[in-house]
């Protein structure tokens, strides 16, 4: 469980770096990617804290 949480938080953050250069490029509207990052961002902030919660019990995954 840690550890797809770790994938999710991950791909979260680079999620957030990909859709402004999409939108540089004219890929996508300002509208959605503004949308896109947001949803982006509140999985982001619910993701990290379960993994981190982990991180000092000594669990082995």
């Amino acid at each position: 469980m840690r550890t797809l949480l770790q994938v999710i938080s991950s791909s979260m953050l680079i999620l957030t770096v990909a859709f402004p250069m999409l939108y540089l490029f004219d890929v996508m509207g300002e509208s959605t990617m503004k949308g896109t990052i947001l949803m982006v961002t509140v999985v982001w902030f619910v993701a990290t804290p379960l993994w981190m919660r982990w991180e000092g019990q000594g669990t082995v995954d």
